[in-house]
């Protein structure tokens, strides 16, 4: 019932997620724990009240004790067995205004009774859940109705009503002690969990100097050297062409040069990653999918049907890039709606497809930002250039991208 320490920056990661996670569900244990307290003094308050005088009944004075009794009785068992969640501001404070109430009303029409119970109850969960200043409020009122009750010599003498305030004030400092040890421990969880990630980051970060000066090696040894003989061999096969040289010797020309060129190719792909740089892929779609979701608060989901395989970098870059672009499409004109993103492995083709359902009926919302309208089609070029295609259109209740490239 404790709420976490808000204003601050909280890193994410899997670990500081992890940390959160189990914050949240130590809050939720405590709360659940306090529920058979609850029960207990819902019993408390019952069975006083049966032998008390005028005792709960059906009609006159034993009536008014009987609705009172209940209103009681009533708020604190929904709130143990469940059924009255407390823990966002305006129920708790219905709930601590409506039980101090009953409370202070029981304790006229039955003097001498454990009435002090439901406000002490309304006090103890004013401190445990709501806001500090909010919690002083209804603390306050809550002290300020046994006051009057004291003044007017309701519920007993005066040792009575100074008996109840000091069982109030206990509750309330306890309650802010529970509190306060409660957020110390999150805070020592988040920061044990952030230096963690400290530590892997330091780690990371001596990796990839390692991996950065590996890579200015092989830059300096692989990379330009290809260079130089791709220089050479495109001069050996101009001077081919020049002295007309026997087909054999062109064509193996050409294929030496693919090769260098291939090779090249292949070692900056090799300092690059040594470098740490990522080439998106389909690999990392549901990470895609997954920002989107929480960064923009897109409605999104991913599905993949067919076993996953490899597909050659430009078309598996191509289609990246084409669910980026469709993404962005969905979280600029289609807020609200649902959006669907399927991988599909067909046995000659990889078909990727992203679909925006409105959900509720009517016009859709106008756009954040309007784009320049060339995503479609330098995703359709894209696709294109690796022997894939693309299509997009609206459909009876929203809009579909369609990419496909060969397997």
């Amino acid at each position: 019932m404790t709420d976490f320490p808000q204003g601050e920056p909280v890193a994410v990661s899997p670990r500081m997620a992890a940390a959160l996670a189990d914050a949240r569900d130590r809050r939720e244990r405590r709360g659940r724990r306090l529920r058979p307290v609850l029960w207990g003094i819902v019993v408390a308050i019952a069975v006083q009240s049966l032998f008390a005088d005028p005792a709960p009944g059906a009609s006159g004075r034993h009536l008014a004790v009987t609705l009172v009794l209940l209103g009681c009785l009533l708020p604190p068992a929904a709130v143990a067995s469940g059924v009255w969640p407390v823990t966002a501001p305006a129920p708790c404070i219905t709930f601590c205004l409506l039980i101090s109430a009953f409370g202070l009303a029981l304790g006229v029409i039955q003097p001498g009774t454990m009435s002090v119970l439901p406000p002490s109850v309304a006090m103890l969960t004013a401190f445990l859940t709501l806001p500090r200043r909010q919690a002083l409020v209804v603390g306050g009122i809550v002290t300020g109705g046994l006051v009057a009750a004291g003044v007017a010599g309701m519920d007993g003498g005066v040792v009575t009503w100074l008996s109840q305030l000091t069982f109030c004030a206990v509750l309330a400092l306890m309650a802010i002690s529970m509190r306060q040890s409660g957020r110390n421990e999150e805070r020592a969880q988040l920061l044990l969990a952030q230096l963690e990630d400290a530590r892997e980051a330091e780690a990371e970060a001596a990796a990839l100097a390692e991996r950065t000066r590996i890579a200015q090696d092989l830059h300096d040894v692989l990379a330009q050297t290809l260079s130089g003989l791709a220089v050479q061999v495109q001069a050996a096969r101009r001077m081919a062409r020049r002295d007309q040289a026997g087909a054999e010797l062109r064509e193996l020309l050409d294929r030496a040069g693919g090769l260098v060129k291939e090779g090249l190719g292949d070692a900056r792909r090799a300092v690059g990653a040594l470098r740490g740089r990522q080439t998106p892929s389909l690999d990392r779609l549901a990470e895609l999918v997954e920002r989107y979701r929480v960064d923009l608060e897109l409605d999104v989901t991913l599905s993949v049907v067919g076993p996953r395989r490899a597909l050659p970098p430009d078309a598996d870059l191509a289609l990246y890039r084409g669910a980026q672009e469709a993404l962005t499409n969905a979280a600029r004109y289609a807020r609200g709606a649902r959006t669907t993103v399927t991988l599909t492995y067909e046995s000659k083709s990889t078909v990727l497809t992203v679909e925006d359902r409105q959900t509720e009926p009517g016009p859709a919302p106008s756009p954040l930002v309007v784009g320049s309208g060339l995503g479609l089609t330098g995703m359709r070029e894209r696709l294109g250039e690796v022997g894939g295609s693309s299509d997009a259109g609206p459909t009876q209740d929203g809009w579909t991208v369609r990419m496909e490239v060969p397997a």
